[in-house]
C-alpha cells in the first residue's frame, strides 16, 4: 500500500509539473466613515453617498465563469461606530423582469438577489453573509473553509427598492453580528455577488475562479475602517410558549406553559457568550423516522436552532452530533418490571437544563469554542396493576455534556485544530472522553493539500477503564484545476467509540480509496458544465485483518443550456463482499454476492412555474435467487405565483428476495430471504404573505412492508443454509406526520409563530397490499397532536438604553 501511495502522489506531481498559475488579482475598495447614519429605505437619497468610492467591474461567477456581466453593479460603503452600511445598486435593462419571488425568511425562491460577504480577520478561514432578495427576504449564511453554513442567524437591517433603473438594496450590519479584531487599522475580506434569476447569471466582485479550489480565499479587501469603537454587545431574547397536547394512551389533553431566555453577550469585540437557559423546542419539525431493518443506527438532521446556529467548529474530527444533547435516555428500553407491574410514563427524551456557547477569534487567528449542556434527571412512571401504587425508576441520571475545541488559522488558507468532548453521568460512574485533530495544509498555488483528522476515545465506568479505541483519516489532494484528485486512507480500531456524544455507525475498519475527478466548468456545445468523478475503494476489518469488500463508483452530471440538469450513477462491488456486522455477534461473517446498481436524476428548470425531478434506479447481484431491485421518484413543483409553492415528492421503492438478520438463539443466528416494499409520499406547501409572515404545512407518509418467504441458519463459513424456522416476522410500518407552521417575524430577531404537529406511528405484522386500505389504517391508529404558540422577542441592550 505504501508503493501505491508514492506512485500517486508521484502521478500528481507530474501531472501538474507544467502548470503556469498566475496569481489571482485582489480588488480593494475603501470604506468611508460617517457621523449620521443613512435611513435604510432603499432610496439612496441620503447625502453620506455622495462622494464614496463605488465597488464595480463585476466578473461572472456563472454561467461563463470569468465573462463580463450582463448588467451594471455599484455598491458603497460607508461606516460608523455601530455598523457598516452598504448600498448596492443593480442596474437592469429590463426592471419589469426582475424575479421577486417571496420565501421564507433565510430561503430563496425564484428570485435575484444581492449578496455580501465580510471577513474582518481576513484570513480566508471565515467570513459572514447577508444576503437580500428582491422581495426583502433577509438569508445570512457563515462560509467557512468547510463550506457555507446556512444556519446562521444574526439581527441585521434591510430594505429593497425596484425603479426604473433596477433594483436597490440597502443594509445596516451591526459590529453585533460580526467577530471583529482589536486594531486602529482594519482590513477585511470582502466579496460582494448578484444573481439575475431570469438568466440564471451569477457575478462576484472579486473574481471567483471556478479551477480553484474554495471561495473565502478568492476575496477581495475592505479598506479605510480606522478607530472604531463598537459598543457593548448584550441581547436577550426572552420566550414564552404554551402547549395543548393529546398522547394516544390519555384520554384527555394535557396543557402547559413554558419560558425561558436566550442571552448574547460579547465578552470582547470578538468574542460571544451565548446562554440559553430552560429551552424549548417542542414546535421543531418531526424527523423524517424510517423502517430500519439494517444493524445500524439511523442518522437524523439537527434541527434545533441553538445546535445549528454557528456550531461549524464543533464539527472538527467528526466527533460530535448535537442530537446526542436531550436524546433517549440510557435506560429506556430496559426498565426492570417487578410482578404485576406496568409501565404508565416514560419519557422519550432527557429534559435540557440549560446550555452555553462560547465563540470567538483572537487577532492572531486562534478560534475558539465552548460547549456545555446538562440534562436533569429522567424518571419512568411504573404501576402495580393490583395495589395501583406507583414508583419512578431513573432512566437517566443528571448528565453533563462538554465540548472545546481550538482551531489556528495558518498560511495559504489552511489550520490545525484540537477538540475534545466529554459526557459524565456522575450518579452511574460513567464518564466517556474523546479527544481529536483535524489539519488541513495547502501549498501556497492552493493546489495540492494534505487533509487529516483523527481521534482517541475512552469509556470509563465502575467495571472497566481500559476502553480506548482510536481513528485516523488522511487525504492527499490535487485540489485544483479541471483534474482533481485524492487518494485516503481511513482506519478506525476496533474499540473506537465516540457514540456518547459523536455518531459512528460501525467501527474495526481499514478503508484505501481514491478519487479521480475531471470537471470542465464554463459552456461548451449543448451544456454548461460537466463534471465526473470516479472512485475505488478497498476495505478491511481492522482486527482481525480481513477482508471486507472492493467498491467501484463514476457519477457524471451536468446542466444544459436550457438549465435541464441530468445526472448518473453506477457502483459495482465486482467481488463478494464479507460483511461482519448484518449477524450482530461479533467477527460472524455473513457474505454477499456481487453486485451493481445504476441511478439515473434530471432536473427540470425551476424558473418555470411548472417544474419536476426525476430520478430513478435499480441494482442486481449474482445471486441465484433473483435478488434485485429497482426505485423510482417524481417530484413535481408548481409556482403559480410569488407567494404561493407546491411540491409533492413520491417515491417508491422495491427489492425483490433481500436477505438479512431476522433472529438469533443459543448461538444460531436466523436469516430470511424477504420483499420489501416502501411508499413515501411527502407535500410542502408554502404561502408567503409578505417577506416577515408566512404558512407552511408538510404532509409525510412513510409506508414500508417486508415479507418473508423463507429462512436460513447463518454457517461458520458465512454462508446460507435452510432452516425450519417459520415464525412470522412481516413488518407492515407507518409513520405519518403533519406540521403547520404559521411565522411572524414581527421585528429584527422577534418571531411569533403558531404550529400544529400531528404524528402517527404505527408498526404491526398484518400486511395490508392496498395503499389506500393501508392508510385509512393509519390514520385511524392512535396519534399524537400538539397546538402550540410561541413568541420570541429581540432586545438590544443599546436601543433600550437609549429609550431610557
Amino acid at each position: 500500500m505504501k508503493k501505491s501511495l508514492y506512485l500517486f502522489i508521484i502521478f500528481l506531481i507530474c501531472a501538474n509539473a507544467s502548470a503556469q498559475e498566475e496569481k489571482p488579482i485582489k480588488k480593494q475598495i475603501n470604506a468611508v466613515k460617517i457621523s449620521t447614519p443613512p435611513r435604510i429605505d432603499g432610496i439612496l437619497d441620503d447625502k453620506i453617498w455622495e462622494g464614496i468610492p463605488t465597488a464595480t467591474d463585476f466578473v461572472q461567477f456563472d454561467p461563463i465563469n470569468g465573462a463580463k456581466p450582463s448588467q451594471k453593479t455599484k455598491v458603497k460603503l460607508a461606516y460608523d461606530n455601530s455598523a457598516i452600511y452598504i448600498s448596492a445598486f443593480m442596474y437592469d435593462t429590463s426592471p419589469d423582469s426582475i424575479c421577486k419571488g417571496l420565501s421564507q425568511r433565510d430561503n430563496i425562491n425564484n428570485a435575484d438577489w444581492f449578496l455580501i460577504y465580510i471577513d474582518p480577520y481576513d484570513d480566508a478561514i471565515t467570513s459572514y453573509g447577508f444576503l437580500v432578495t428582491a422581495s426583502g427576504v433577509q438569508v445570512d449564511i457563515k462560509a467557512t473553509t468547510e463550506g457555507e453554513d446556512g444556519n446562521w442567524d444574526a439581527v441585521w437591517e434591510s430594505s429593497v427598492r425596484i425603479n426604473d433603473k433596477g433594483w436597490v438594496a440597502e443594509l445596516k450590519i451591526p459590529y453585533s453580528a460580526l467577530r471583529i479584531p482589536k486594531k486602529d487599522i482594519q482590513t477585511w475580506g470582502l466579496n460582494m455577488m448578484r444573481y439575475t434569476n431570469r438568466n440564471k447569471e451569477k457575478i462576484s466582485w472579486n473574481f471567483i475562479d471556478k479551477k480553484t479550489s474554495g471561495f473565502t480565499n478568492q476575496q477581495g479587501e475592505l479598506l479605510g475602517i480606522k478607530n472604531i469603537e463598537p459598543p457593548l454587545r448584550l441581547s436577550f431574547t426572552p420566550y414564552l410558549s404554551s402547549y395543548v397536547e393529546k398522547q394516544p394512551d390519555n384520554d384527555n389533553a394535557s396543557y402547559f406553559i413554558k419560558g425561558g431566555l436566550d442571552l448574547k453577550y460579547g465578552i470582547n469585540e470578538s468574542f460571544t457568550l451565548d446562554l440559553m437557559l430552560i429551552p424549548d423546542f417542542g414546535q421543531v419539525q418531526s424527523d423524517d423516522q424510517i423502517l430500519n431493518l439494517g444493524p445500524f443506527e439511523t442518522y437524523f438532521s439537527e434541527k434545533r436552532p441553538f445546535f445549528t446556529e454557528g456550531t461549524e467548529l464543533y464539527e472538527k474530527a467528526e466527533i460530535f452530533y448535537s442530537k446526542r444533547i436531550g436524546s433517549t435516555p440510557e435506560k429506556y428500553y430496559n426498565i426492570e418490571l417487578n410482578d404485576n407491574e406496568e409501565i404508565t410514563d416514560n419519557p422519550s427524551e432527557t429534559q435540557l437544563i440549560n446550555s452555553t456557547k462560547i465563540t470567538g477569534k483572537t487577532k492572531k487567528g486562534l478560534n475558539v469554542g465552548f460547549l456545555n449542556t446538562m440534562t436533569t434527571n429522567t424518571f419512568a412512571t411504573v404501576k402495580n396493576t393490583i395495589t395501583g401504587n406507583k414508583r419512578k425508576v431513573m432512566t437517566q441520571p443528571f448528565t453533563n455534556y462538554n465540548l472545546v475545541v481550538l482551531d489556528q488559522s495558518l498560511k495559504n488558507n489552511s489550520y490545525f485544530s484540537i477538540i475534545n468532548t466529554n459526557v459524565s453521568r456522575f450518579e452511574d460512574n460513567y464518564t466517556a472522553n474523546v479527544t481529536g485533530t483535524d489539519f488541513t495544509l495547502k501549498n501556497k498555488k492552493n493546489t495540492y493539500a494534505i487533509i487529516a483528522k483523527g481521534a482517541v476515545s475512552q469509556i470509563n465506568t465502575d467495571t472497566s477503564n481500559n476502553n480506548l479505541g482510536a481513528y485516523y483519516d488522511v487525504d492527499f489532494s490535487k485540489i485544483s484545476g479541471n483534474f482533481r484528485a485524492t487518494y485516503t486512507q481511513r482506519l478506525e480500531t476496533d474499540k473506537y467509540d465516540p457514540n456518547d456524544m459523536g455518531f459512528l455507525q460501525n467501527n474495526n475498519e481499514i478503508m484505501n480509496r481514491i478519487i479521480l475527478r475531471y470537471n470542465i466548468y464554463n459552456p461548451f456545445w449543448k451544456m454548461l458544465n460537466l463534471y465526473n468523478y470516479f472512485s475505488m475503494s478497498h476495505s478491511t476489518l481492522y482486527s482481525p485483518r480481513k477482508y471486507t469488500s472492493l467498491h467501484l463508483s463514476y457519477n457524471l452530471n451536468t446542466t444544459f443550456k436550457n438549465y435541464m440538469s441530468l445526472g448518473f450513477n453506477m457502483n459495482v462491488s465486482p467481488i463478494e463482499r464479507h460483511d461482519y456486522f448484518e449477524a450482530r455477534i461479533p467477527n460472524r461473517l455473513f457474505i454477499l454476492p456481487s453486485s451493481e446498481n445504476i441511478n439515473f436524476w434530471c432536473s427540470s428548470d425551476y424558473r418555470k412555474k411548472i417544474a419536476f425531478d426525476l430520478y430513478s434506479g435499480s441494482y442486481k447481484t449474482s445471486s441465484d435467487d433473483k435478488e434485485f431491485g429497482y426505485w423510482i421518484g417524481i417530484s413535481p413543483r408548481f409556482r403559480p405565483n410569488d407567494k404561493l409553492l407546491l411540491n409533492w415528492d413520491i417515491n417508491y421503492d422495491f427489492t425483490n428476495n433481500d436477505k438479512g438478520y431476522v433472529y438469533d438463539s443459543n448461538d444460531t443466528i436466523y436469516f430470511g430471504r424477504r420483499d420489501m416494499q416502501t411508499i413515501t409520499n411527502t407535500l410542502n406547501l408554502s404561502y408567503i404573505f409578505n417577506n416577515k409572515q408566512s404558512l407552511k404545512f408538510r404532509l409525510r407518509h412513510y409506508w414500508s412492508k417486508v415479507t418473508y418467504d423463507k429462512f436460513y441458519e447463518l454457517q461458520e463459513d458465512g454462508r446460507l443454509q435452510n432452516s425450519s424456522y417459520s415464525e412470522n416476522n412481516d413488518i407492515n410500518y407507518n409513520a405519518f406526520n403533519i406540521d403547520l407552521v404559521y411565522t411572524w417575524n414581527f421585528a429584527p430577531g422577534s418571531e411569533l409563530s403558531v404550529v400544529w404537529k400531528n404524528s402517527i406511528y404505527n408498526n404491526e405484522q398484518i400486511i395490508r397490499k392496498n395503499y389506500f386500505d393501508n392508510l385509512d389504517n393509519t390514520i385511524s391508529s392512535p396519534q399524537t397532536n400538539s397546538f402550540s404558540f410561541k413568541i420570541l422577542y429581540y432586545l438590544d441592550y443599546q436601543y433600550l438604553k437609549k429609550k431610557v
